[in-house]
């Protein structure tokens, strides 16, 4: 992680090199700090300079833990604190968020920090992605299991798929399958460990499901009609009243979305088994 650390501010420095000294984004510790002493100097008085002005407009302190925190001006009624952040703290932020959104991307680490955060650009966060190990190792990975036909939807489960990840190369015990049920309206998807693909065991996790959350009208799988045909069999003979029927494959506006998602849920599996330096993934917080 250390070598990660400074090979970032490496890079970062470089960057900051080719900025132009008045840049509000990237706060030094000494620009930092001459902010707060200048809020706390300023703040409560009058004036008409302008540029006395635009800082108090952009910054605000408060002290928190009798530390002095740069932060956006709240106004009237609001509560959440948005901070500004030190160069020297960037590495340590942007590595929580991006642990905490499972190894996410650019677009959700910078959605998860800017519920927080004011000053953390995309070009700092794109720097630090580049640099994760487990992400370059990711993209590396072979795409496998799923195959994703293209279906488009327009009502809450009026069509649903079913669809069986293969985890026989690193099976977790008895489970050597992974379940991903997927609503293609809203791409809300659920997951549920298997230890065999029979139609038998795949209706068995459905029916939970089905009972939560409404059996859908559709029900397609990329396994074929035979297979989605025992499934919705056997679950007619389990759920008296139940009406599904096999979807045929059609439209494409939906197939880059599924399999995003679907290539999101492996890759997210992969990176948190890593970081807990396991191969139980039916025990991680995913399945």
């Amino acid at each position: 992680m250390e070598n990660i650390r400074e090979v970032f501010y490496e890079k970062f420095n470089a960057i900051l090199s080719t900025k132009r000294e008045d840049n509000n984004f990237y706060l030094s510790t000494v620009k930092y700090n001459k902010c707060v002493e200048d809020v706390l100097k300023f703040k409560g008085k009058e004036s008409k300079q302008r540029a006395v002005c635009k800082l108090l407009k952009r910054y605000d302190v408060v002290k928190i833990m009798s530390l002095n925190q740069l932060i956006v001006p709240l106004k009237p009624g609001e509560t959440k604190i948005i901070y500004f952040v030190k160069n020297e703290d960037l590495f340590d932020i942007i590595h929580d968020a991006h642990i905490k959104t499972g190894h996410g991307g650019r677009t959700r680490v910078i959605s998860e920090l800017q519920t927080k955060y004011k000053n953390i650009t995309y070009e700092s966060v794109t720097l630090f992605l580049s640099l994760c190990v487990q992400c370059q190792r990711k993209q590396k990975v072979p795409r496998k299991g799923i195959v994703v036909k293209p279906i488009i939807s327009r009502e809450l489960n009026s069509r649903c798929q079913v669809d069986l990840v293969d985890m026989q190369t690193c099976k977790d015990g008895e489970y050597k399958f992974i379940l991903n049920y997927q609503d293609h309206l809203t791409k809300f998807i659920q997951l549920r460990p298997l230890k065999s693909k029979t139609a038998e065991e795949v209706t068995l996790m459905l029916l939970p499901i089905f009972l939560t959350f409404g059996a859908p009208n559709i029900l397609h799988s990329d396994n074929g009609r035979e297979f989605s045909n025992k499934i919705i069999m056997d679950l007619c003979s389990r759920w008296e009243g139940v009406k599904i029927v096999h979807g045929k494959p059609r439209h494409s506006q939906c197939q880059g979305s599924i399999e995003r998602a679907n290539q999101d849920f492996q890759n997210i599996l992969r990176a948190m088994m890593h970081d807990k330096n396991t191969t139980k993934w039916n025990k991680t917080d995913t399945v």
